[in-house]
């Protein structure tokens, strides 16, 4: 009977998800987070029972918290562009958080300067001006590898008043977070604006990472976002949250030019039209 009842107990525990909400993401992101990753735990509950989702209660810098994802302690799940190093170390759900959409990056830019930026036509150009990245960024070996002038910093902040110093001359960010960033900072920096013209689509796919070697885990939420993808409902969450953003910033409209991720893992579901924008 002991024994009977300690499977049952177990049985019922709840998986524990705690998701850092890191402070280089936008609220924006942050909560079509929140609503993805509640529907698809909710979408797994018939299957894998009860789940208790928590929130770090630190905010950590992507070296620190990649260190506590690996523990599992602090954090245990995470939305981040991916890399290489994030694939290894922890456990990555290949299923992209935001169908890819950042994917594409838009710059802020002092807006005395979006004359500069409307002439540019070819890459060649682009790589002459000076962009802003942070040191612990997937993307900023990207940047250096494709030739750009990389001028790095250590945090969304920092950088943001390396842009305002004239220290260099945009800074590529996600949709969401241009957006939000450019509505935080312009009180301090009045000419910081959403540069108009362009956007940069470098393959570099924002997943959900699960930290210390909880497979099960893994497999409960790469399960529910699967639920979501054949119900509708990530499609659905998706155009809520980013529709309006897309279309505030003109995306359709701007000159898109294209890098290559050598970075990227081979693993990356590409073919899968369904997670694609």
């Amino acid at each position: 009977m002991l024994a009977l009842a300690g499977w049952q107990q177990a049985a019922l525990a709840a998986d524990v998800y705690i998701i850092d909400m890191n402070s280089s993401k936008s609220a924006y992101a942050d909560s079509h987070i929140m609503h993805l990753v509640t529907a698809a735990l909710e979408a797994s509950k018939a299957k894998y029972g009860p789940y208790e989702l928590k929130v770090a209660q630190l905010r950590m810098e992507r070296d620190r918290l990649l260190q506590e994802m690996l523990k599992g302690e602090l954090a245990n799940l995470s939305g981040q562009v991916t890399s290489q190093e994030w694939e290894q170390k922890l456990i990555p759900i290949r299923i992209p958080i935001d169908k890819g959409i950042s994917c594409y990056r838009i710059s802020l830019i002092d807006s005395r300067n979006q004359d500069l930026f409307s002439a540019v036509r070819t890459l060649d150009q682009l790589r002459a001006l000076t962009l802003g990245a942070g040191r612990q960024w997937s993307l900023t070996a990207t940047y250096k590898q494709a030739g750009f002038k990389v001028v790095e910093g250590t945090t969304s902040a920092g950088l943001h008043s390396m842009l305002a110093a004239g220290r260099f001359q945009h800074f590529p960010r996600a949709i969401d977070e241009a957006l939000y960033e450019q509505a935080a900072y312009a009180p301090a920096f009045p000419t910081l604006s959403v540069e108009r013209s362009f956007a940069l689509y470098i393959p570099s796919p924002r997943y959900f990472f699960i930290g210390g070697h909880q497979q099960r885990l893994a497999q409960r939420l790469e399960y529910g976002l699967q639920q979501l993808i054949a119900d509708g409902r990530y499609d659905q969450l998706f155009h809520e949250f980013y529709d309006a953003m897309i279309e505030k910033v003109g995306l359709r409209k701007r000159r898109i030019f294209r890098l290559d991720n050598p970075l990227l893992s081979p693993q990356t579901p590409l073919a899968e039209k369904a997670y694609w924008f």
